[in-house]
C-alpha cells in the first residue's frame, strides 16, 4: 500500500494569507468611507482583492488531489464534512430575526462562496469514483463551469434554490460557473507539481505567468473566460512563491499556518462580528457604516482577525485535548 503522502504545511501557510486577506477585504468593502473607496487606488487594490475567493478555491482542490495521491479514500468522511460546510454556508444568510417572507426566502437562498467551495468538492469526490480515469472527468468538469459561464447567465429553471446556483442575477455572491473551476484546476495542478521547490514549479508559475499577463483567446463560444484564466495564473504563481519560501519563514508564520487551519472557523467568526452581534442593539456594520478612513479600518481589520485567530487558537487546543 502507498503511504500517505506529507502534509505540506506551505499550503496551511498560503490558506493562511487568503484568511488574512479575506478578513481585509471585508474590513475594507464595510467599513472605509464611501467616497474613498470610489478613488483609482481602491480600485487597483480590489483587483487583488479579487484574487482571495479564487485563491481558497485551487487551494481545496489542490488538498483533495494530494491526499488521495497513489491510493483511494473513502468518500463518506469527506462528504460529510462538505455537507457541513454547505449547511453553514446557509445558516449565515438565514433571516433569525425576521419572518420569513418572499424576500428574505431569496436571501435564504443566496449562493455564496461556501456554497461554492462544498460543491466543488463534491465533483471531486464524484470525479474520485472514475478512479483511473479521475483527472479527465475533472478537466471535462473544468471545461463545462468555464466554458459555459455565459451561457449560464440565462439558465433558469423557475426553481429559486436552484437558480441562484446558475448565476447572480437574483442575488448570489457567487455562482457555480466559474468559480469551481479554480477548485477543478488546483485538482489537476497538483497532478503535474507536488508542492516542492523543483523544476515542475517553475513550469506552474510559467504557466500561472502566461494566463496572468497573456490574455489568452477562449476555444469556447459565448465569449472568453479572461477574469477565470488571469485570476488562476496569479494564484499559480503566488502558491509557487510561497511553496518556494515556506520553510525559511516558518519560524515567523506559526500564526498564519495556524489561521489557515482554522480558515473556516475565522471566516464565520469574523462575518457574524460584522454582521451579526449587536452592539448594542445594532450589528457593528450597521453602527459604523461605510464613513472611516483607512487607518481607522485598519485597527478593524487587525481586531477582527486577531479575535478570529484567539477562537482558531482555542478550537485547536480544544481538538488536541480530545
Amino acid at each position: 500500500m502507498p503511504a500517505a503522502p506529507q502534509r505540506l504545511a506551505w499550503l496551511d501557510l498560503f490558506r493562511g494569507l487568503a484568511g488574512l486577506g479575506m478578513v481585509w477585504t471585508h474590513s475594507a468593502h464595510t467599513f472605509l468611507d464611501a467616497g474613498l473607496r470610489d478613488t483609482p487606488w481602491f480600485h487597483e487594490l480590489d483587483y487583488y482583492h479579487g484574487l482571495i475567493a479564487p485563491a481558497f478555491f485551487w487551494i481545496a482542490g489542490f488538498v483533495r488531489a494530494h491526499v488521495t495521491t497513489g491510493k483511494s479514500k473513502p468518500a463518506w468522511p469527506a462528504f460529510k464534512r462538505l455537507l457541513l460546510v454547505l449547511l453553514i454556508g446557509y445558516a449565515m444568510h438565514l433571516p433569525w430575526y425576521t419572518l420569513l417572507t418572499a424576500e428574505t426566502w431569496r436571501d435564504a437562498c443566496k449562493v455564496d462562496v461556501l456554497h461554492c467551495l462544498a460543491i466543488s468538492g463534491m465533483l471531486m469526490l464524484l470525479a474520485e469514483r472514475f478512479d483511473r480515469w479521475r483527472n479527465v472527468v475533472v478537466a471535462v468538469l473544468l471545461v463545462f463551469f468555464v466554458g459555459l459561464e455565459t451561457s449560464a447567465e440565462n439558465w433558469q429553471t423557475g426553481v429559486l434554490f436552484i437558480d441562484q446556483y446558475f448565476n447572480r442575477n437574483q442575488g448570489s455572491l457567487f455562482a457555480l460557473f466559474p468559480w469551481v473551476g479554480f477548485g477543478l484546476a488546483g485538482f489537476l495542478t497538483r497532478n503535474v507539481w507536488n508542492g516542492g521547490a523543483n523544476l515542475n514549479a517553475m513550469g506552474v508559475f510559467v504557466l500561472g505567468g502566461l494566463l496572468a499577463f497573456v490574455q489568452p483567446y477562449s476555444p469556447w463560444p459565448g465569449g472568453a473566460p479572461e477574469f477565470f484564466l488571469e485570476r488562476l495564473g496569479w494564484v499559480m504563481m503566488a502558491a509557487v512563491l510561497v511553496a518556494c519560501i515556506a520553510d525559511r519563514i516558518s519560524a515567523a508564520t506559526g500564526w498564519l499556518r495556524l489561521a489557515g487551519r482554522e480558515s473556516l472557523l475565522l471566516y464565520v467568526v469574523h462575518l457574524m462580528l460584522i454582521h451579526a452581534v449587536p452592539l448594542p442593539r445594532q450589528a457593528l456594520h450597521q453602527l459604523i457604516g461605510m464613513t472611516q478612513p483607512l487607518w481607522v479600518v485598519f485597527l478593524i481589520f487587525v481586531a477582527l482577525f486577531a479575535a478570529s485567530l484567539a477562537l482558531g487558537w482555542w478550537n485547536e487546543r480544544r481538538k488536541a485535548r480530545q
